[in-house]
């Protein structure tokens, strides 16, 4: 297993790279990617395998004036994109992969799957409008002690399988990461998110490859997206 100094994009390549040597051990390849970005880089490095991009719903976007603290203050990666934001005079951008790097996962013959996050659908909206917590949020909490890009790989494989991209029952690289690029790697089994806890076809997880040591967690109303 290779741990990180820290988390963040700082990563990415590192992560690409280490996917590339486990590859042989799977049929199927998730990349969390907001952007496409790390599933162009992905796909670029590795051949012959079933590659799957999980983006973000829609209607979610990162609000630029609550950013003045957690990740996008602590990671200095994604600080230098906030300030760039802000250069630009934005105050609210779209997580959305975006017209290029669309056209590249085409080309690259990448699956993308877009539909409601698992642990961040209706358990987010009652945090930010109901002001309550459910037990979802207690597991994503739970899984972010381990890295955030944990509990994001476990959503885009249970995401993946619903779409019917990835059968039930394989073993999946999931890759994910701290808000941007990639700081995360496991070997997972894939299920359909109605099964996650079944006793014997449920999800589980196999090998972790890669994690930051320390990572770091956003806060339970993350401020910064919407």
């Amino acid at each position: 297993m290779r741990v990180f100094e820290r988390p963040g994009p700082v990563n990415t390549d590192e992560v690409v790279n280490f996917v590339r040597e486990k590859s042989n051990l799977v049929e199927y390849i998730v990349v969390a990617s907001i952007t496409g970005e790390s599933a162009v880089k992905i796909a670029r490095n590795i051949t012959n395998k079933t590659i799957i991009c999980v983006t973000c719903p829609q209607g979610m976007y990162w609000e630029i004036d609550q950013m003045e603290k957690d990740v996008f203050s602590d990671i200095p990666e994604l600080e230098d994109i906030k300030n760039n934001w802000v250069q630009e005079g934005l105050h609210r951008v779209p997580m959305n992969i975006t017209e290029k790097n669309r056209v590249v996962l085409d080309q690259l013959d990448v699956k993308i799957v877009k539909g409601t996050i698992p642990f961040f659908g209706p358990s987010f909206s009652m945090r930010l409008h109901l002001h309550q917590v459910t037990s979802l949020d207690i597991i994503a909490k739970t899984l972010e002690l381990i890295s955030p890009g944990t509990l994001v790989c476990l959503e885009s494989v249970l995401m993946s399988t619903d779409a019917g991209v990835i059968p039930e029952g394989e073993l999946v690289l999931a890759c994910a990461g701290t808000e941007r690029g990639l700081d995360t790697a496991w070997i997972m089994r894939s299920c359909a998110s109605a099964n996650m806890f079944h006793p014997s076809k449920g999800f589980r997880f196999v090998e972790l490859l890669a994690k930051p040591g320390i990572a770091l967690q956003p806060d339970i109303n993350i401020e910064y997206l919407r």
